[in-house]
């Protein structure tokens, strides 16, 4: 009987720690297009859907122009990212850090200072706290960033 306690208990933990880090990878990689999905889909619900529209039919095209949205950015973005490399590769360095710090100020705000600071308190003086704390994030968003530079390299092999 403890035994299959114990192995439960694994298996929860297990899951736990999957979904934790499935959740921040993808919110990581994928930060640009959630903000272009949310974006387009609060538009065209206020300004279309509900003007053309009505009953369920108004979240059939705010989903299809999120969809749609998504798509044409990531076309756009790959397109801007092969024919301007140094420009793409700028935009998605930017792109990177902003989903970085994202995602690194709501799991500090949220998870480890309880809703009081979105940075880490590694030291006493505010300023060089918010220096190091940038640091992380840079260093985090160049990880993010190399990968999604290789995510995109290996598209063009495909």
């Amino acid at each position: 009987m403890i035994v299959i306690f114990i192995a439960l208990i694994i298996l929860y933990l297990g899951v736990i720690l999957f979904v934790g880090t499935t959740f921040v990878k993808i919110s990581l990689f994928a930060m640009d297009k959630l903000a272009v999905f949310i974006a387009s889909w609060y538009y065209t619900h206020h300004y279309f859907s509900v003007k053309f529209s009505s009953g369920y039919a108004v979240y059939f095209w705010d989903i299809l122009a999120a969809i749609v949205a998504v798509v044409l950015y990531s076309v756009l973005f790959k397109l801007i990212h092969d024919k301007f490399g140094l420009i793409g590769k700028i935009l998605n360095l930017a792109i990177s850090f902003f989903s970085s710090m994202t995602v690194y100020c709501f799991l500090v705000n949220g998870f480890i200072t309880n809703e009081k600071s979105y940075f880490l308190p590694l030291l006493n003086n505010d300023l060089a706290n918010q220096v190091v704390n940038y640091i992380i994030i840079g260093i985090i968003s160049l990880v993010v960033w190399k990968r999604r530079e290789d995510y995109l390299i290996e598209m063009d092999k495909v």
